[in-house]
């Protein structure tokens, strides 16, 4: 009973910081480290998110820090490629272990591969022969437990690191996330707030400007200023979310997400499992009640304040491999019309669960 009150507290609580921090289309923009909005976990991405009362395992670390107590024996570990948007590719990697009552201990990291981007300058804007590629990468350690067979709580802290040659900036972020079953209903709510933290600010030598300031002489020298880079918040979210699970194969899902850096979202996926083998699809739309701003035609309108994504989808197989199972599986969605020949399309090569022996 005393769980159950907790869960309702911070329910209340998250729905009143959500109501509070309505996310707008005219917040589009004004958070950075978008590096933590990758997605990954195959069936996260096939479900455009709506698995937060359900995930479980590694998959957690990203979705719901909640879902790492469902993993409650053995080793668990992951291996990742995703072909992301503007040929970036996302490298990740993740381990859960469970340690008996205490709970269930997590890490993750993800890092970005952006390729050789060609270096222009104030003086070589075509370019002067020369290339460099940024370093983006999160780390995350996490923990969960269960407090009973009902309602598992977890929390994460976050390493968010972006360098572009000699000029970085470095940022801390925590998740917290609780799911709840109900009692005799196939029922599961799950809410995840994420990414909240510090603000970054890059700095390093390649903002060094060198000029003659504007009040010297005639003839002076030149000196060395620093550009000061103006911070920026993390792209913090609230996800309230509802899964119904029907003939025991087969969860509807929902979940509205409260976004502080653009338009709150909500979305629809169904998953469904047929022996060793799932399958799941979703589709996101922007929520919203901000009018249209005068001079504006429709169809800017509804490019402006309508989400990234499309459709998604995804499957997932098990197969026993000695003492270990192996999940192998793939999820991919659409992206908008800027980038049609683009999508985001994870996959999961090892995904190896070692159960605990008597």
């Amino acid at each position: 009973m005393k769980m159950k009150n907790t869960f309702k507290i911070f329910l209340g609580c998250a729905v009143l910081v959500s109501a509070l921090t309505a996310g707008t289309v005219r917040s589009q923009g004004t958070a950075g480290a978008s590096q933590l909005l990758i997605p990954v976990g195959t069936e996260t991405v096939a479900l455009s998110g709506t698995n937060v009362g359900t995930v479980a395992g590694v998959d957690a670390l990203f979705t719901n820090v909640a879902g790492l107590a469902r993993h409650n024996s053995g080793l668990q570990g992951t291996v990742s490629t995703t072909s992301y948007i503007a040929d970036i590719d996302v490298m990740y990697a993740g381990m859960v272990v469970a340690m008996g009552e205490t709970g269930t201990f997590g890490m993750t990291i993800k890092s970005l591969d952006f390729g050789d981007i060609p270096k222009t300058t104030a003086f070589a804007p075509e370019g002067d022969g020369q290339t460099f590629s940024p370093s983006f990468f999160t780390a995350t350690a996490g923990f969960a437990r269960a407090f009973s067979d009902r309602v598992n709580v977890g929390f994460a802290g976050k390493l968010v690191s972006e360098t572009i040659e000699e000029t970085s900036a470095t940022g801390m972020a925590l998740d917290v996330g609780v799911q709840y079953r109900f009692p005799n209903q196939p029922l599961t709510f799950g809410v995840a707030m994420k990414n909240v933290g510090s603000r970054m600010h890059y700095d390093g030598i390649n903002l060094d400007q060198d000029m003659v300031p504007s009040d010297s002489e005639s003839g002076s020298s030149s000196e060395t200023f620093r550009i000061i880079a103006d911070n920026f918040a993390l792209p913090t979210s609230l996800d309230l979310s509802a899964t119904y699970s029907l003939l025991n194969n087969l969860d509807v899902s929902a979940t509205f997400t409260n976004h502080s850096y653009q338009s709150n979202t909500m979305a629809l996926g169904a998953k469904y499992v047929l022996g060793s083998s799932w399958f799941g699809a979703a589709t996101t739309m922007t929520i919203g009640d901000e009018e249209k701003p005068t001079g504006l035609s429709d169809a800017d309108w509804d490019e402006w304040s309508g989400t990234f994504w499309g459709l998604s989808m995804g499957a997932g197989v098990t197969i026993p491999v000695g003492d270990y199972m192996m999940h192998v599986s793939y999820a991919m969605r659409t992206a908008n019309e800027y980038f049609d020949d683009h999508s985001t399309m994870p996959v999961s090569y090892t995904h190896l669960t070692l159960p605990t022996k008597a």
